[in-house]
């Protein structure tokens, strides 16, 4: 017995052919990673430091929730 054909579609962001059944929310997986539509991220190949890193470690300003408006009483 033959396997049923694989249903392909066309990513509406990149239009490449991928298979229904991998496909997230309408898109390929590579496309709904960059949308931020999946947990997982793409290798974009970026090398160094992020902007994070580049942050300043500045006791000042710190998040230790004490001056967060919600919290007081």
């Amino acid at each position: 017995m033959a396997a049923a054909p694989v249903e392909m579609r066309r990513c509406p962001r990149c239009g490449h052919l991928t298979r229904a059944d991998r496909m997230v929310k309408g898109y390929g997986r590579d496309c709904a990673a960059q949308l931020g539509l999946t947990g997982r991220s793409v290798d974009t190949g970026h090398t160094g430091p992020d902007l994070l890193d580049l942050l300043g470690e500045d006791p000042a300003d710190a998040c230790d929730g004490w001056d967060r408006p919600a919290d007081r009483a």
